[in-house]
């Protein structure tokens, strides 16, 4: 059995590697060969979940503990913690244990990726991202990943953690400008693309329709039925939402705030592996809007960490346990 680090997972997977994953995760999603409970959520007091993620699909089996304790950051630890276990599906021998916030962070700023590559207008050349934690970080890797970003503005109100990520930013990416706006409304008429990657419970930004228009933009943070991330105004401008699974519509109050107030209709939403198939090109509509929900599975999860486990033998990687 090996363990894989976060070092480890980081130095064998490249971003178009773990999109291709990720699209890989999309196509079984759409020919429904899989199996894949719904996520099980399990509160722990003070807004804190633990969470479980099993899927079967191909050869292999994936379970993914994680925790979600949005206070962490105070305490100087990651929001987002777990531990990925990948089996052989004819033997369930355990293969691998992972680091789950890697595997986590990785293909879930993938995910971001594949909806910039096919959503956003191809001219597009900056980025701004609300919530600048670890997932944030991965957030911009992949969105720079497929399009030539010369600005990032960020956001966050933890000023602390914007500092952290600016920081890192001008030095991993001298070629790119690093602003850190005065508000949510700055950091979206600066942005072409806006991400959010937050624990809020509320709507971040303005309920301002005009501060949407030409945006494609990405929601990454809620997965409840009573969160939201982005405001009423969003849904005025666009006309089309792609989600990653049919169940965000139900898990996310992103989704599901707005299909209950009439602002937002089912058929104007499409799971993004049935779009990419499709080969159409997005729907705009008259304001030039694009938004796409993300709410994470474990189908994601399983390819990754496939992907990783087979590299990380190839290459030596890992260590070996018992």
């Amino acid at each position: 059995m090996l363990y894989l680090s976060a070092d480890d997972i980081v130095e064998a997977l490249s971003p178009d590697e773990v999109m291709e994953a990720v699209q890989e995760a999309l196509w079984i999603y759409e020919a429904k060969t899989y199996e894949m409970p719904e996520r099980m959520s399990v509160p722990c007091g003070g807004g804190n979940l633990l969470l479980l993620m099993p899927c079967v699909a191909g050869d292999h089996i994936v379970t993914k503990l994680v925790s979600v304790f949005p206070g962490n950051p105070a305490q100087g630890r990651p929001v987002i913690d777990g531990l990925v276990v990948l089996y052989d599906r004819a033997t369930a021998e355990i293969l691998a244990l992972m680091d789950g916030k890697a595997i986590t962070a990785m293909r879930t700023g993938a995910v971001t990726g594949v909806s910039v590559a096919h959503l956003s207008r191809e001219g597009v050349t900056s980025v701004g991202l609300v919530g600048c934690g670890v997932q944030g970080y991965y957030q911009l890797l992949y969105a720079c990943t497929v399009r030539e970003i010369a600005r990032i503005v960020l956001y966050d109100i933890r000023p602390a953690a914007t500092a952290s990520l600016a920081h890192r930013l001008r030095s991993e990416n001298p070629g790119i400008e690093v602003e850190v706006a005065s508000s949510t409304a700055a950091l979206l008429r600066a942005s072409d693309v806006v991400i959010t990657a937050t624990t809020a419970r509320t709507p971040v930004f303005p309920d301002d329709p005009d501060l949407f228009v030409g945006k494609h933009c990405v929601a990454i943070g809620s997965f409840e039925p009573d969160v939201r991330e982005y405001p009423d105004a969003l849904f005025s401008v666009v006309d089309w939402a792609w989600i990653d699974i049919d169940f965000a519509r139900e898990e996310s109050g992103e989704l599901k705030v707005p299909l209950a107030q009439g602002l937002l209709r089912d058929e104007q939403i499409e799971t993004l592996g049935h779009f990419i198939a499709s080969g159409r090109s997005p729907e705009r509509g008259a304001h030039g809007t694009t938004f796409s929900k993300s709410v994470g599975m474990a189908l994601f999860d399983l390819t990754t960490a496939r992907l990783a486990y087979t590299k990380a033998r190839n290459e030596g990687l890992g260590t070996e346990l018992g």
